[in-house]
């Protein structure tokens, strides 16, 4: 889920940082449907918050991993800072498959089969998102020209 965070922040770029969240503990009015409030102590408690987004989102109606990526990502403005989850290595891998896909060239030497198993699963997750919101931004404009006709 992680690197699916790095690629939304690819697309859709950080937001402003809130000097709130970068003090702990604080609270926050919680995003989740059955909580009210959710209080951070430490940095380290943001992440398993975060699965829990995630896992919600993952279970709303016919929701995909990748759009649930999407919509978790929506939701942490309001609860921390973005920044948090940048990843160096998670950065280099969408160098490799930007780099990969526009010069129509393997990630790694040979072929499919000598591929890292590691590295296909990133490579799903990575498209996942992207074709995910590509599709999502498509259904937007022309929801945008129904309703200007």
């Amino acid at each position: 889920m992680l690197l699916g965070i790095n690629v939304s922040i690819s697309l859709f770029g950080i937001p402003d940082n809130k000097p709130r969240f970068n003090n702990y503990p604080y609270t926050i009015q919680s995003v989740l449907k059955d909580e009210k409030k959710a209080t951070f102590t430490a940095k380290t408690d943001v992440e398993p918050y975060l699965l829990k987004v995630y896992e919600e989102a993952l279970s709303f109606k016919n929701n995909t991993e990748a759009g649930a990526i999407l919509d978790t990502f929506a939701q942490i403005p309001f609860f921390c800072n973005i920044e948090m989850f940048l990843n160096t290595k998670f950065q280099r891998d969408l160098q490799r498959y930007s780099y990969s896909q526009d010069t129509k060239t393997p990630p790694y030497q040979g072929d499919y089969g000598s591929t890292p198993k590691l590295w296909l699963q990133k490579y799903f997750i990575i498209k996942g998102v992207i074709n995910t919101y590509q599709n999502r931004e498509v259904k937007k404009r022309g929801r945008k020209t129904k309703t200007n006709n």
